[in-house]
């Protein structure tokens, strides 16, 4: 497993986040947040530095995360994403040779970082299952994959919810990143046990731990993996059980320092080997 990280989660200016990342062993990087803003509606001028830093320090970039979708209610909405920040997105990922894009749910009824765990996911309308058909259509004739990671404030936000509105949708373009502490956010509990309905559908995997706490609507304490709810152990084990070789991106949520990361990685490693 070659381990990687979501490059913001050091810093937001990239050739930071590759230095503190390099120090510590990292060579893969997600894209998500710049100093400009969301990648890639950002300043084209600090994608194109992204490229050349990657280039010059010989490290990967893995996947593009322009947050499509995570807040999306409207038709409007859905309309002006596909038509402004997916194109810009799709040529980015192509102009890296990504296989696709890390995208979302869609937005259950005005839904927040604390409301959305207790909005039931179940039955979500029409509307959205077209829209993530429509979606799925135009990312197999562009020929890259959407990989959908489940969050509390989407309608994907477990892992069966995230395979019924992919298999409602019809596309064989829609996959899912997988990323166990969210879905536990939302259920509170470790969500190993949906872990062979979505591997068949798992593209990427993210890596976080975290502790919740006694108020449903706080958000919860994010700490070192293997130091909080979930079992990486078991979920490492399944992964290598079902073969999968894709990506896998450390996304901690803690404070991005170069100790902070590197226990991060490390305590992964001391995880993968104790499989």
């Amino acid at each position: 497993m070659k381990l990687g990280i979501v490059a913001d989660e050091i810093d937001r200016d990239f050739r930071v986040a590759v230095r503190i990342g390099a120090k510590v062993g990292l060579r893969r990087y997600e894209v998500r947040f710049l100093k400009s803003g969301r990648a890639p509606m950002c300043s084209a001028e600090e994608m194109a530095e992204v490229e050349r830093i990657a280039a010059g320090e010989g490290v990967e970039i893995t996947a593009l995360s322009p947050g499509l979708f995570k807040w999306t209610q409207t038709a409007d909405e859905f309309a002006k994403e596909m038509r402004e920040v997916y194109p810009r997105a799709v040529e980015w990922a192509r102009r890296w040779s990504l296989p696709g894009l890390i995208v979302f749910g869609f937005r259950k009824p005005d839904a927040t970082e604390e409301t959305g765990p207790s909005i039931p996911s179940a039955n979500p309308p029409q509307h959205i299952i077209d829209w993530l058909a429509e979606a799925g259509r135009r990312a197999a004739e562009d020929k890259v994959t959407l990989m959908i990671e489940a969050e509390p404030v989407c309608w994907a936000d477990n892992g069966p919810a995230t395979v019924s509105m992919i298999r409602r949708a019809g596309a064989s373009s829609l996959k899912i990143n997988y990323d166990p502490a969210n879905v536990a956010w939302m259920t509170r509990r470790d969500p190993l046990d949906e872990f062979d309905e979505v591997a068949p559908l798992i593209a990427n995997v993210h890596i976080k731990d975290l502790r919740l706490t006694a108020d449903l609507a706080a958000r919860p304490q994010f700490v070192v993996p293997g130091e909080g709810m979930i079992d990486y152990a078991a979920h490492f084990a399944r992964l290598k059980a079902a073969s999968f070789a894709g990506p896998v991106s450390l996304e901690p949520h803690m404070d991005g320092s170069e100790e902070t990361i590197r226990r991060c990685k490390e305590a992964v490693g001391r995880i993968v080997q104790l499989r």
